[in-house]
């Protein structure tokens, strides 16, 4: 499998969780998986085992963006790319507020069945509010890449996208040609390329599945992960470990009881109106 990361920026916390990501995703991988690390700083990542680092560059970033200059159509071009390098093998890209507290060749197997995953299936936009309910109304019933929009194309939240070997570069390609269509029709842009995504690995694959039994995703809850992680890689620091100690940490480390109590400070954080 490819397990593929986009980052850029000197974020420190960002790099972080990526790397928090990665060590988890380490824990399980086969001696045939690859991560790459799409980044404009890749000494950061030039380290760690299995990673390939793919370079990019600012004027790569702006052609990605293309002509609406959206930025996330770079997540879709990042897909691309991969999916153009190794077309045969199944590929996971995650965002970097990700961590794999289930079993992977549980969802090796699921891709190998020909099924596809994002994280969690949000509904169809023409239930929501606001932007992505405006980006529907633009878009429903049109068609973009031989697909027409209706009720029954929903929006996947994509922090965590996985296309069986053999289909990646047609879903990809199906997505790009979605976004751009759906940008040249002037849908508002800020969900356009999770929800093109979305409709081409519906349309790859035989069945999509939410990925959030097996990976969690904390978008809404980066406070509370940001200082676990932050924790983390102290420890690792006072106590001179490697990677390798890293990887095998967690290993022993129940993420999934960490989510737990995670929950539990959010819930007090409401409750007492303050962060716990």
């Amino acid at each position: 499998m490819n397990i593929v990361y986009f980052v850029i920026g000197g974020n420190t916390v960002i790099h972080m969780q990526v790397g928090f990501s990665i060590r988890t995703f380490l824990a399980q991988a086969a001696a045939g998986d690859t991560f790459y690390v799409v980044t404009d700083t890749p000494t950061v990542y030039a380290s760690l085992p299995q990673v390939t680092v793919v370079p990019i560059t600012a004027d790569q970033i702006k052609a990605w963006r293309g002509r609406h200059d959206f930025f996330w159509r770079v997540k879709i071009m990042v897909l691309q790319h991969i999916a153009q390098m190794s077309p045969e093998k199944a590929m996971m890209y995650l965002d970097g507020d990700t961590y794999l507290y289930g079993h992977l060749d549980e969802l090796k197997a699921i891709l190998q069945s020909g099924q596809g995953l994002m994280h969690k299936d949000e509904g169809c936009p023409g239930d929501m509010k606001e932007k992505s309910l405006s980006m529907w109304q633009t878009v429903n019933g049109k068609t973009y890449g031989g697909i027409t929009i209706g009720r029954e194309h929903h929006m996947w939240n994509a922090g965590v996208v996985a296309i069986p070997g053999g289909l990646t570069v047609a879903a990809t390609d199906l997505a790009l040609a979605v976004c751009d269509g759906m940008l040249d029709d002037g849908a508002e842009p800020v969900t356009v390329e999770q929800y093109s995504l979305s409709i081409a690995l519906k349309a790859c694959t035989k069945q999509m599945v939410e990925a959030d039994r097996w990976i969690g995703h904390y978008w809404h809850n980066k406070y509370y992960w940001s200082r676990y992680i932050a924790q983390f890689f102290v420890r690792s620091y006072r106590q001179g470990d490697t990677v390798e100690q890293d990887i095998e940490r967690i290993r022993h480390t129940d993420l999934q009881g960490v989510k737990r109590r995670v929950l539990v400070k959010r819930t007090l954080a409401k409750l007492i109106g303050k962060l716990y």
